[in-house]
């Protein structure tokens, strides 16, 4: 499978269009969509998925699939635990449905006393059930500006559907339905075998990180040479140095009236903050930058894509520190 990451697109254009723009890469803690309670700290991870029929390796089907909610639930257990976001992650992978197989009529809700006994039994606070992961499978022909021939590839589109579960409640706290799409490139060796399995591994992975902070990595740009203080900073960031890096383009900035010089060193003074921790001084740095910017020139574009992923992360930030209060006076 190929998924293609838009942002790295955005970088590989403004690399190729700037020689003095490089890119480095970090990893950067993402807060969940959803938050919890600090007091849900057991939860359990129920299959509620209808049992489908054992997927062909000898067959690709083009339309609707189900996937698999064994493999679904168990990787998204496993990938709850790994976070160590919760106190505990148990798995209950056995189908509420049953084990015959019948064609897909829509999920079943839990009652409320079925929630209250499983929770019980299971000694959880809170229950996610893996209701449905919806597949969809189409032909499409992908045209690349190098290549004249266009290339057969399968879109696969996916759908996973999880309700939330606390005890003493009459229906779900929430039901996350999430969406996304691969393409795979059609060879002898795709079916819906390979296609199911891979997609209900998939599925989890979408959900968990949705439902708790994860890490993510993460690429920003810098402008680099064209002095031995921009070249001195460049090794300091190499280095994760970054006071270090920054004290230098702060000093390059005062030394300069005006010019490239001035407005790369304000720009890189703003990367500087945001890797310190400190976004208020990073936004101040980069208003310095965009007023040296000329109109409609490639710094200014630079400049206007790092702005809109600085809003982006100062804007999650409340939401990271309220997800990780759990963790407070505890290790």
């Amino acid at each position: 499978m190929k998924k293609i990451n838009w942002l790295y697109v955005i970088v590989a254009c403004f690399l190729a269009s700037c020689g003095s723009v490089q890119s480095f890469t970090f990893d950067e803690l993402i807060p969940a969509e959803t938050s919890f309670p600090e007091q849900l700290s057991t939860v359990a991870v129920v299959n509620n998925m209808v049992p489908i029929p054992s997927p062909k390796s000898s067959l690709l089907t083009l339309g609707s699939l189900e996937g698999d909610g064994k493999t679904t639930a168990e990787s998204l257990a496993n990938g709850l635990a790994d976070s160590h976001y919760f106190r505990q992650v148990i798995i209950c992978d056995s189908a509420l449905q049953g084990k015959t197989v019948v064609p897909f009529r829509g999920h079943r809700m839990l009652t409320s006393q079925e929630v209250d006994r499983l929770s019980a039994e299971l000694g959880v606070d809170m229950l996610f059930t893996l209701d449905r992961v919806a597949i969809r499978t189409e032909k499409k022909q992908i045209v690349y500006q190098q290549v004249t021939v266009p290339f057969n590839v399968l879109e696969v589109q996916y759908v996973p559907t999880l309700s939330v579960y606390i005890p003493g409640r009459e229906r779900p706290m929430r039901v996350v339905t999430l969406r996304d799409s691969v393409f795979w490139d059609i060879d002898p060796s795709l079916s819906d075998k390979a296609l199911v399995e891979e997609i209900s591994q998939r599925a989890s992975s979408l959900l968990a990180s949705h439902l708790v902070p994860h890490w993510e990595n993460t690429t920003r740009l810098y402008f680099n040479g064209g002095s031995p203080e921009m070249r001195d900073a460049a090794v300091s960031l190499n280095e994760n140095d970054w006071e270090g890096a920054r004290s230098l383009w702060m000093a390059l900035y005062e030394s300069r009236k005006k010019g490239s010089l001035k407005l790369k060193a304000a720009f890189n003074t703003a990367l500087a903050c945001e890797m310190l921790g400190d976004m208020d001084k990073a936004m101040e740095w980069l208003s310095k930058a965009k007023a040296l910017a000329k109109p409609n020139t490639e710094e200014e574009k630079i400049i206007g894509f790092y702005a809109s992923l600085l809003d982006k992360r100062k804007g999650e930030l409340p939401k990271l520190k309220l997800q990780m209060n759990r963790f407070q006076n505890k290790f």
